[in-house]
């Protein structure tokens, strides 16, 4: 089939070959354009070079880190982050500066509530916002630093372990603050 003649939607190119592999979820491409992202059944995202349509190659090893489908993307508007939401309830930020070396930033974001469903970056990247549909939406600021200073400043410089585990489930207990 040609891909430029006007049809009925088909598939162009071709689907990555190699072995069967769980249910591909959400699908995004990023702003190079050169990059897809795929969410998958098997709690992974994996990266794909697509500059050639016809002929799709991984990069790099899968992104693992979810315990259940990843469900959403969003790439940040300079594509070098990706945010991957699981339906474990964790949203969880990648480097893809070179996606064939992509890392985890930090740890997974895990509010109370389920999140991860719906994800989307401001126009500026500054704020993340992470919604399950519920009509609720979390505005979170992906930049670590930023983040420390305002809940320090929140906080008068105590934060109390009680409020460490309220939003930091899986961290041991290590406030940032110094006054």
């Amino acid at each position: 089939m040609e891909c430029d003649r006007p049809r009925p939607p088909h598939p162009c190119g071709h689907t990555p070959q190699g072995p069967p592999r769980p249910r591909q979820r959400p699908r995004l491409g990023a702003p190079d354009g050169h990059t897809l992202a795929g969410g998958s059944d098997d709690d992974t995202v994996r990266l794909w070079d697509i500059a050639d349509p016809a002929g799709p190659t991984p990069l790099g090893s899968p992104l693992t880190g979810h315990t259940e489908a990843v469900v959403s993307l969003t790439y940040s508007r300079d594509g070098a982050t990706l945010v991957s939401g699981g339906n474990d309830n964790t949203v969880r930020l990648w480097n893809v500066r070179v996606p064939s070396d992509a890392s985890r930033i930090g740890q997974s974001m895990s509010p109370n509530a389920k999140t991860g469903n719906y994800l989307s970056f401001s126009p500026n990247s500054r704020m993340l916002g992470v919604s399950s549909g519920a009509g609720t939406v979390r505005l979170w600021n992906p930049d670590v630093d930023q983040a420390i200073t305002r809940i320090c400043a929140s906080t008068q410089y105590v934060l109390p372990s009680q409020k460490w585990h309220e939003y930091l489930p899986r961290l041991s207990y290590d406030p940032p603050c110094t006054p």
